[in-house]
């Protein structure tokens, strides 16, 4: 019992640490390529920024997925 307690808080720190890590990664990425653009080409602000935001969206869809898992696995395990 103590075992899969145990498991179940590590798997959820590894979740929401790797999906935290990730987000932060593909947000800085994202960003810095659309200042880029944005630098290269002032007219094309409007599409980029379009394009920007409905992608952070995404990434932090997936962010509060994962803390999603971890709050199942912390409070609604289905092992305990």
């Amino acid at each position: 019992m103590d075992l899969v307690v145990a498991c179940s808080i590590l798997g959820a720190a590894i979740a929401v640490g790797l999906a935290t890590l990730g987000a932060a990664i593909g947000q800085g990425i994202s960003v810095s390529r659309a200042t880029e653009i944005i630098g290269k080409n002032p007219n094309a602000k409007k599409e980029v920024m379009s394009g920007l935001l409905l992608g952070l969206l995404m990434i932090v869809a997936l962010m509060l997925f994962s803390l999603a898992i971890a709050i199942v696995l912390l409070w609604m395990n289905p092992f305990v």
